[in-house]
């Protein structure tokens, strides 16, 4: 008789589980809150992580302060809001949160603008450098530093010259991004209190015959199927004194797969002319350095650059 009533008690809960589950998927998309409130949208955008179909990738974000709030935030997207640059935005914005178990990801929330109340012409003030999370750019390798010398004497000491200075700090991490105007942007950090740029790369498309013989002495370690060279501008695209760099850009790992992609970006200076005239004694023949920049989704994921030979807007 306990034997029955346990068979009956599974059966009855094995069918409340389905019939709860069934009601679940026939609820389908329900808002589960929602809120009006006012705020204070910064006059430029930020570099900072958005989140889409379970990635995170690197974009321009709002930089916003809600009502009486001290610090920015960062928000990515504001439905029917057409942003202007150099303007400082007061707004009325709704809060949607939803929740689908159908999809794949059931909770999200959705900003929507309600109302302009002001737009003034000025620069935000303490404006963060930008919003990027600890957890987020640590994941970023380091770059690898390579190089190579071929020299009839003093080899040992350029080449302790060059392992005890790099033309790049090594120790940031290096991310790329394709902004909202095209422009393919770079920026660096080591931690919270220590960032170079943002600045934004101006790319010169090469063909692989125009990159210097002496690489060969250098390979990159991966599939390349893409060439140039790289400037970098600051923020408002004017020149800087960083050094340029001819580009390979490619995949780390050597595959058959076809994969256009890029995962790294080989950096390459010939140093040659350089170390000639600072050692004309030497007999120096080539130094060359590399630099590998490793990128996690950032480029696929907001405005893809595949290849450096297409999709590339050239600041003029």
């Amino acid at each position: 008789m306990k034997t029955q009533k346990l068979e009956i008690l599974i059966l009855f809960l094995c069918i409340f589980g389905f019939i709860g589950c069934d009601n679940k998927d026939e609820e389908g998309e329900k808002v589960t809150d929602y809120k009006e409130y006012s705020l204070t949208i910064a006059s430029k955008k930020i570099p900072g992580v958005c989140w889409s179909d379970g990635f995170n990738y690197l974009s321009d974000v709002y930089a916003v302060k809600k009502e009486n709030a001290q610090e920015w935030e960062s928000l990515g997207v504001i439905d029917e809001f057409e942003f202007e640059k150099g303007y400082e935005y007061k707004v009325k914005i709704s809060e949607t949160n939803y929740l689908d178990y159908s999809m794949g990801n059931p909770a999200w929330t959705e900003y929507e603008l309600l109302e302009i109340i002001s737009k003034d012409r000025k620069d935000s003030e303490n404006l963060p450098l930008h919003f990027i999370p600890k957890s987020y750019y640590e994941n970023v390798q380091l770059p690898k530093y390579r190089y190579v010398v071929d020299a009839d004497n003093n080899q040992k000491l350029i080449e302790e010259e060059l392992k005890k200075k790099s033309f790049i700090p090594l120790d940031f991490h290096y991310m790329l991004w394709r902004s909202e105007d095209k422009f393919l942007r770079c920026i660096a950090i080591k931690d919270d209190n220590n960032t170079l740029g943002p600045c934004i790369i101006k790319n010169e498309n090469k063909a692989p015959e125009e990159m210097p013989e002496s690489y060969k002495l250098l390979p990159p370690e991966g599939n390349v199927f893409g060439y140039g060279k790289w400037t970098f501008l600051d923020e408002h695209g004017n020149e800087t004194n960083y050094l340029s760099f001819d580009v390979f850009m490619g995949r780390s790992a050597k595959s058959r797969n076809v994969d256009l992609t890029p995962d790294v970006a080989y950096l390459y200076k010939d140093l040659s002319e350089y170390y000639k005239n600072k050692y004309p004694q030497a007999g120096v023949k080539t130094v060359v350095v590399s630099y590998a920049t490793f990128l996690l989704n950032n480029i696929k994921s907001s405005a893809s650059i595949n290849h450096p030979n297409y999709s590339q807007t050239e600041l003029v």
